[in-house]
């Protein structure tokens, strides 16, 4: 018996193979809805989220509970080429690597400015100084996104959220150049926080080390709403979608991120029914599995 692994909360290892179904029924029988392993849908996981933390862009545990609930035969009853995993997290800080280890990821986003706390950013810098603010939150962005300025020379324009730190300084950040790394946000927390208009982003195809080694997921929605019966709606139909077209086209022992490797990026997107989308990449030609004619 193992607890709290990556695809369950106990799981009953090294049954024979005689045995699995009877227990199986029995734990039915006491009222337990068992997952299990093989060629099938895999216990789905979503980190803590907004039950209690304040870096969440949407509600997880009912994302998690719309897609797992709709597709309960598929994890009952193998049936799949191989084995595939839904994971949801609630930010970018992706605290169950739903990135790095599950089909479909989804990951919760925002689209406007970062929302900033003038009183808790005064608290950092009174605890930390300045040294700290520009070696740990400044000199850390990866796309400079962040500076220090006077107060008086900072910009008043679109797309810009700033705080000051003390009395005559304060940070900068260009929004458009932001790509939501969480650093500065984990650095000072609650100085810094995810904007209003929250949602989720979709990448599918990551795993752990198979045929072609390990990958991360290939986004393939930048940004989609998850607020209304609708939108979540939208997202199990969106899942169904691909664990349909992954049961119908994969290779025997293939993942998701393999069979995309295998067909192209573009051929896969027609056959889920999405467009391509120029925000799906950072620039033209970075990303071999798109050609933008």
């Amino acid at each position: 018996i193992a607890f709290h692994g990556q695809s369950g909360d106990i799981m009953f290892q090294g049954c024979t193979t005689a045995n699995v179904q009877p227990a199986f029924d029995e734990f039915n029988e006491m009222g337990f809805d068992l997952g299990g392993a093989g060629p099938a849908l895999r216990t789905s996981m979503s980190c803590v989220g907004a039950a209690r933390c304040e870096m969440s862009c949407y509600d997880e545990a009912k994302a998690m509970r719309t897609v797992i609930n709709n597709n309960l035969d598929d994890m009952h009853r193998p049936a799949l080429p191989y084995k595939f995993k839904f994971k949801f997290s609630g930010c970018p800080n992706d605290c169950v690597n739903a990135i790095q280890r599950s089909d479909m990821a989804t990951i919760g986003t925002w689209r406007d400015n970062i929302q900033v706390n003038e009183k808790i950013a005064k608290e950092y810098m009174a605890a930390h100084g300045m040294e700290k603010l520009v070696t740990d939150v400044i000199g850390l962005c990866p796309t400079k996104a962040i500076t220090l300025k006077k107060i008086g020379e900072v910009s008043k324009a679109e797309g810009i959220s700033s705080v000051a730190v003390d009395d005559t300084h304060a940070i900068q950040i260009e929004n458009h150049s932001c790509v939501r790394c969480m650093h500065c946000l984990n650095v000072m927390p609650g100085a810094l926080l995810p904007g209003k208009d929250r949602g989720v982003s979709i990448m599918v195809g990551g795993k752990g080390v198979l045929k072609i080694g390990a990958t991360m997921g290939t986004m393939v929605i930048p940004f989609m709403k998850l607020e209304s019966d609708d939108d979540f709606e939208k997202l199990n139909e969106l899942a169904r979608n691909i664990l349909d077209f992954f049961a119908e086209n994969a290779l025997e022992h293939e993942r998701t991120g393999e069979m995309i490797d295998r067909i192209g990026l573009v051929n896969f997107l027609d056959g889920i029914g999405l467009e391509v989308d120029p925000n799906m990449i950072l620039e033209p030609r970075n990303n071999p599995y798109v050609r933008m004619d």
